[in-house]
């Protein structure tokens, strides 16, 4: 995973607000599994999330 790649959330976050299939984009890669990462409303553009996430929740789509 690289920066700026697009994700795809795999699991609920219920404490995050995330919910499975939400999409985003990588902003930073701290390391090999945790990210720093942009969820945002695709109707509006508002941020949903802004944090770290880690790999084991995200998958990368083209």
């Amino acid at each position: 995973m690289e920066q700026y790649d697009k994700f795809r959330i795999l699991k609920d976050l219920p404490e995050e607000g995330i919910i499975k299939g939400q999409t985003g984009c990588i902003l930073e890669v701290w390391d090999e599994n945790h990210f720093e990462v942009e969820i945002s409303d695709p109707s509006n553009g508002f941020t949903l999330f802004l944090g770290a996430l880690s790999r084991d929740v995200l998958e990368v789509v083209k």
